[in-house]
């Protein structure tokens, strides 16, 4: 079935923002102020539009004490980090020109070259917090390229665009659609390696206490971890100021099944979910809360 004209319409007005953009911070303006410019844009407009109020909403529900002026500093910390993200995406040879790693500080390097080295696939998975993209970078810099699960945008465009700036700094990209899942189970298989995020609501995952609230949680890595004893190893990335950011790769899980699948299931990703909902509590400013993470966000 063909897109209808006034949807190809609005895809295009959407996305002609979205190359004036990345044309700029990528082309015209310095690196320092394409990141100061994208952050302060973010900060100012972001907290105006409606979907802000998904953010402050996500908030109370998970932490119904904290004061509305703490709040919004937080929702407007989350659309400063998101602004600079943007410029960063369009600049991944800032951080690693493939010779020098700047501006990443990387902890427990030692646990990803166990990772790299130890003969079998593997999983890394991390949250949307800071920028994720530095863990790619932090992980080439030893010579480890990773396959990125990719969730593709709906506007077309747009997707395309994302998908140029992801391939600036990951040499390898498989998407959500289009049997996303079976290439990463045949990725597993060869004894590959693979970066996932793995905050995002899944309509065909289980329930899964997140920051307190259950959350419908991917179940992949949870199978793949039990039924073909692929290692997972937790990565985080923080930003520290403004684009200086620290990686930290965390020893993999340890998790013992007891025999019953689903329960297994369960507690696993109870424990993966304990572990990033650490992570958003530390540094809060730095999880997109715009997301509809829970049933009634």
């Amino acid at each position: 079935m063909k897109v209808p004209y006034l949807k190809k319409l609005r895809h295009l007005f959407e996305a002609v923002p979205a190359w004036i953009a990345f044309f700029f911070f990528h082309y015209v303006l310095p690196f320092k102020v394409s990141t100061a410019f994208g952050g302060w844009v973010a900060r100012t407009l972001g907290p105006l539009y409606h979907i802000s109020n998904r953010a402050r909403s996500n908030l109370r529900k998970c932490f119904p004490d904290m004061p509305d002026g703490q709040i919004n500093k937080i929702v407007s910390e989350m659309w400063d980090n998101y602004g600079r993200l943007a410029a960063e995406y369009a600049n991944a040879d800032v951080f690693w020109n493939g010779k020098t790693l700047h501006n990443i500080e990387i902890q427990g390097i030692e646990n990803l070259k166990r990772f790299q080295d130890d003969g079998k696939p593997g999983i890394i998975f991390t949250a949307h917090t800071g920028n994720w993209q530095m863990i790619t970078l932090a992980a080439q810099s030893i010579g480890f390229d990773l396959t990125q699960m990719y969730r593709p945008a709906n506007n077309p465009w747009v997707d395309h665009l994302m998908l140029k700036c992801q391939k600036l700094a990951v040499k390898s990209v498989i998407t959500k659609k289009k049997g996303g899942p079976k290439d990463l189970l045949s990725l597993i298989k060869r004894g590959d390696h693979a970066l996932l995020l793995i905050d995002q609501k899944m309509g065909e995952g289980i329930a899964v206490p997140f920051l307190g609230r259950e959350a419908m949680t991917a179940k992949g890595v949870a199978r793949m971890y039990i039924n073909q004893g692929c290692p997972l190893l937790p990565a985080r990335s923080e930003r520290l100021h403004e684009s200086r950011f620290r990686v930290t790769f965390y020893p993999p899980l340890e998790f013992k099944p007891k025999g019953d699948l689903n329960e297994d299931m369960y507690n696993l990703l109870l424990q993966i979910n304990t572990m990033i909902g650490g992570w958003v509590k530390e540094r809060p400013g730095q999880w997109l809360w715009i997301h509809r993470r829970w049933n009634d966000s």
